[in-house]
């Protein structure tokens, strides 16, 4: 058995098609010719390959992006509660006049349940950015599987100048997506 032309999806049909004429290669190689993550993308010609990666590339900076925009929301949401509290306190402060003010004092703020914190509608768009994110990084995962070195330099690219355009944005250099 040949591993520079396994083909997967060989069951006995002599069919000469598109995607039978692209198999599957399990080494890193170059060339056009490719079956790019389901059975339906065959990028059989230069300008479809060239297109495809392209695609990849575009797709792995929007990647970079969502991680960007995921960040700044969680900023964002963490700033607009930092000040609710600052101002809060302030209110309470305030009301310190000493003998000329009611004794009724303010109502405090509860804090939120498990329930209204997983409710809340910030925290359901983190978690459907966040499932977003997931399923890109698996696809651009499976494209750089294809082992063609065209379509793995089109997701690195993509992702450097993502990371070159927005990753220099972290303010606080604890900030990582890895473990220290």
């Amino acid at each position: 058995m040949d591993l520079m032309t396994m083909d997967h999806d060989d069951h006995g049909s002599e069919s000469v098609t598109a995607a039978k004429s692209c198999p599957m290669i399990m080494v890193f190689h170059g060339g056009h010719c490719e079956r790019i993550l389901w059975r339906g993308w065959v990028a059989a010609t230069v300008t479809e390959f060239a297109f495809s990666c392209i695609a990849f590339f575009v797709l792995s900076f929007l990647y970079e992006l969502l991680k960007f925009l995921r960040e700044q929301l969680i900023r964002r949401e963490a700033r607009r509660e930092a000040e609710l509290a600052a101002e809060l306190r302030q209110k309470n402060s305030m009301n310190d006049c000493g003998g000329g003010c009611s004794e009724t004092p303010l109502a405090e703020i509860r804090e939120k349940t498990y329930w209204q914190r997983i409710f809340n509608t910030p925290h359901i768009i983190q978690s459907l950015l966040n499932l977003v994110q997931i399923i890109i990084s698996y696809l651009l995962m499976l494209v750089f599987m294809n082992f063609n070195y065209w379509l793995c330099l089109s997701v690195v690219l993509g992702l450097g100048v993502g990371y070159f355009f927005f990753g220099w944005i972290k303010k606080d250099p604890q900030e990582s997506e890895c473990c220290p």
